[in-house]
């Protein structure tokens, strides 16, 4: 990818303009003109920069998905639907508190924390708050972690906080994050190893666990998580198929899915990475057992991790039933085949070349017959 004449007067209207931020906060906490409000990243001064690592890290300006695979693992992917993959596996926390504040099995919760009270990280950049108010946090107890625990559903900026903690001195610095997450802080990192010193942020940023993602809502949901809340404290939320499930203090009630369609963000229409291609762990749920997670384990580092947690009885893993496997890349071709197959097709964040788009197509059509 060719960076090097564009900046943030090129963001703002490749970008900002087209209402393709995807929110994912990195620019916020790099540049004192950006600001997050509301879930959306805005531009509130004008730069005069023509070049600027704000365009270079953006997750909607472009990567090139044959060199990041190269660069986060050494080689190019066979498996198109879910990315390089050291195994896929059911999941689960065997500490009862992570298990019931976590969402389905709480791995991302458990590793998070086991992976700072190991000091394998300094910190974690997370989403905290509740469902209805999330916020940014930077964790460093395994406490902190925990108090995070629970799926937000909307596009909290959460890497405002890495370039800050990063100016604090922080190092090794976990990140949990969406898939346009993972992709700006891997852009900042495959930057950095182009040009040293040109994202400060990047050598700061460790072990990276991804979230399953196939949308985010935008700010309005909040509105109906009040209203169909009844204004009672809100729990936890959780979004299966079979429907809205909103926990209060009073009790859980169910809404039809169809209620949240109209809050999906448009940028996350375009996307194509639904299980966070380039993160070190990739978790979400098995649409199957809602007490565990799927785990998929993509690096060294998060296979390390994942052998440490299972050897110390911090979570449990067993192998992924394998009539389940052609359903889990079955809903992720089917992701990226809606986008390459819309009538705008891929959006600016993903740029597939040589055959990609072509094995996309092919093993997708195999898991047709």
């Amino acid at each position: 990818m060719n960076y090097t004449a564009k900046g943030p007067g090129d963001l703002k209207k490749e970008v900002l303009d087209q209402e393709q931020c995807l929110s994912c906060g990195l620019c916020v906490g790099m540049c004192p003109y950006f600001k997050a409000i509301r879930d959306r990243a805005v531009m509130i001064h004008s730069c005069g920069l023509k070049e600027g690592r704000c365009y270079r890290v953006c997750p909607r300006t472009g990567v090139d998905a044959r060199e990041m695979d190269k660069t986060v693992f050494g080689g190019e992917r066979n498996d198109q639907a879910l990315g390089f993959s050291r195994g896929v596996y059911f999941a689960r926390a065997l500490n009862p508190e992570i298990s019931r504040a976590g969402q389905y099995g709480g791995v991302v919760t458990a590793l998070t924390a086991f992976a700072l009270d190991q000091g394998i990280i300094s910190g974690a950049v997370l989403a905290g708050g509740n469902p209805a108010s999330p916020e940014t946090a930077l964790a460093k107890t395994a406490a902190g972690v925990v108090s995070c625990a629970g799926s937000k559903y909307t596009a909290v900026p959460t890497l405002s906080s890495l370039n800050r903690a990063a100016r604090d001195g922080m190092e090794n610095l976990g990140v949990v994050g969406r898939p346009c997450q993972i992709t700006a802080v891997r852009k900042g990192q495959q930057a950095d190893l182009e040009n040293p010193g040109a994202v400060p942020f990047a050598g700061s940023a460790g072990l990276l666990v991804g979230l399953f993602c196939f949308w985010s809502l935008n700010p309005e949901f909040y509105g109906y998580l009040r209203e169909k809340s009844g204004n009672n404290e809100l729990v936890k939320v959780d979004i299966p198929i079979e429907g809205v499930t909103l926990t209060t203090t009073v009790g859980t009630a169910t809404r039809p899915v169809d209620e949240i369609r109209p809050y999906i963000r448009e940028a996350c229409l375009s996307c194509i990475d639904c299980t966070s291609e380039w993160a070190d762990l990739s978790v979400g749920s098995t649409e199957f057992d809602p007490a565990w997670n799927t785990l998929v384990v993509r690096s060294g580092a998060g296979q390390s991790l994942v052998s440490e947690a299972v050897e110390k009885g911090v979570i449990e893993i067993k192998p992924y039933p394998e009539e389940r496997l052609p359903i889990l890349r079955q809903a992720a071709l089917n992701k990226k085949m809606r986008v390459l197959e819309g009538p705008e097709g891929p959006g600016p964040g993903y740029i597939t070349v040589g055959d990609y788009m072509g094995e996309i197509r092919k093993q997708w059509e195999v898991l047709q017959k």
